[in-house]
């Protein structure tokens, strides 16, 4: 039988919440540094997924 450490709960604390102000910064920053992204197509997502021929392939 395999011996392993019993380890305790980890509390951690919790996560900042960004406010309003943070989430609209974070949202244009990210569309500013993606040039794929436009209003059209913003909800879109296209990971190339359809052209996989083999799975789990590296």
């Amino acid at each position: 039988m395999l011996d392993f450490p019993k380890i305790g709960t980890v509390v951690e604390p919790p996560q900042k919440k960004m406010d309003s102000m943070e989430y609209i910064r974070f949202c244009e920053f990210c569309v500013k540094n993606n040039p794929h992204i436009t209003p059209e197509n913003c909800l879109h997502r296209k990971t190339g997924e359809e052209k996989i021929k083999v799975p789990f392939h590296f």
